[in-house]
């Protein structure tokens, strides 16, 4: 039986010693880390409102300070939540924009995109809420109110987003460094005969898919370390014969009751971390393979 690799930081002396490094650093929930980060957008806002109450005209202003931003998407969707908008999409008969994309265009410094964020924000009536001087309790209760609903359709998108951005960051480090390695999304991996995985991220090096990545992040328990137990064992032999590396990026509370799971599933995949594992072995432990 081929003999499956693991990644330096995800060699454990026991599987045990993985799963209380894994529930130690566990985050329970995605949600509420992103409430603390939209809260801290709106002084942005603040200003903002002073500014064009002393007659700054609101379209210019707020296109300018988007652009001034290393990262401008924080205070982008803080601002489409205050209008009760969650999600990185927003869609109308006029509109079809995805927000990483836009904030992206913006942090480059195209101005165009800036005043259509803005115009936009305009058109929607932010204008409205600007003035207000309750912007924080307006927020959470903007975020109270949509919880529910959130809960349900958001925490695993928000962590792939999550992972998203680490895995930029990743392999735009690993690009400075001087590796020829590029960032793929929902990547089918072939290997065998007709067999075939769908991955969530790829990596590839040199061209070649290197390491392909999943993403699940569980608020309960879900199916995900069972089928690794039941089925992974081929699938990994597969890639690894074609020269692809799994790995499995996952998080949340419900893992406090999968322990037994958890740690059944590291034994066929030892390459699993959490989000704040990934944060801080990813990048070297990839760069001690490639």
């Amino acid at each position: 039986m081929t003999e499956l690799t693991a990644l330096p930081s995800r060699k454990y002396t026991k599987p045990e010693d993985f799963v209380t490094e894994f529930l130690c650093t566990l985050t329970p929930c995605i949600l509420e880390a992103q409430k603390e980060a939209l809260l801290a957008s709106v002084p942005f806002y603040r200003e903002l409102a002073c500014r064009v109450k002393m007659g700054s005209d609101f379209v210019r202003e707020l296109a300018d300070s988007l652009l001034a931003c290393d990262d401008p998407l924080p205070l982008m969707e803080c601002a489409l939540e205050l209008l009760g908008h969650t999600g990185h999409e927003f869609v109308t008969l006029q509109d079809d924009i995805e927000l990483t994309c836009l904030a992206k265009d913006i942090a480059e410094g195209k101005e165009r995109r800036a005043e259509y964020f803005a115009n936009l924000l305009r058109d929607l009536g932010f204008l409205n809420i600007l003035f207000r001087d309750d912007l924080e309790d307006l927020l959470l209760g903007v975020q109270i109110g949509l919880e529910t609903h959130r809960r349900k359709n958001i925490s695993g998108a928000l962590f792939q987003w999550e992972v998203g951005k680490l895995l930029t960051k990743v392999v735009d480090e690993l690009k400075r460094r001087n590796y020829p390695v590029e960032l793929q999304r929902e990547v089918t991996i072939s290997y065998g005969q007709s067999l075939s995985k769908k991955t969530d991220f790829a990596i590839t090096h040199k061209g070649q898919i290197r390491f392909g990545i999943e993403v699940n992040f569980y608020t309960v328990a879900g199916s995900k370390p069972t089928e690794i137990k039941r089925s992974y064992r081929n699938v990994m032999e597969g890639l690894q014969g074609v020269g692809v590396d799994l790995i499995w990026i996952t998080d949340g509370k419900g893992y406090r009751e999968m322990q037994r799971s958890l740690k059944d599933a590291y034994t066929i995949l030892p390459n699993i971390y959490n989000l704040r594992q990934a944060k801080a072995h990813l990048l070297a432990d990839l760069e001690t393979v490639l």
